[in-house]
């Protein structure tokens, strides 16, 4: 087999055309991985490091006049102990899969880029890898039906 693969005659003109489609195609679902990741990474890192993994922050917790916001920082420490976000972002790609939802794939995405940034990867790595899979598939099957 030569490489690259030759076309047959008469056909090279649609195989271009269906070539350039789903490069197309794959592009746009790669961009919208990445802008979810990518946004979902900010928040994340800005609740890790600006709420979570500052000293000063926990201390003032522990003061019995303690802010209101001392609660939302307990409950999200509490949330990556307990593998919340890798969790739910595995459910939101099984989700996903099953209602044939992009938005809730790239929502899956998103929790689990969360979750990763949070301590949690094995649970987030799995849901970030089901949703982007899912995004895909469901992308593919939407040039097919073209």
């Amino acid at each position: 087999m030569q490489y690259p693969p030759r076309l047959a005659r008469g056909t090279g003109s649609d195989d271009v055309q269906a070539e350039a489609r789903l490069l197309k195609q794959a592009g746009r679902v790669i961009a919208t991985i990445a802008l979810a990741g990518i946004v979902a990474y900010i928040v994340a890192a800005t609740v890790r490091y600006g709420l979570i993994e500052r000293e000063d922050l926990g201390l003032l917790c522990d003061t019995p006049a303690a802010p209101w916001w001392c609660s939302v920082r307990l409950l999200i420490i509490k949330a990556f102990l307990h593998d919340v976000f890798g969790l739910s972002s595995v459910l939101l790609a099984g989700a996903a899969a099953w209602r044939r939802s992009a938005a809730v794939a790239v929502l899956a995405v998103a929790i689990g880029t969360v979750g990763m940034v949070l301590y949690g990867f094995t649970w987030s790595g799995l849901g970030v890898l089901g949703g982007a899979l899912v995004l895909a598939r469901l992308h593919g099957q939407g040039q097919q039906q073209r």
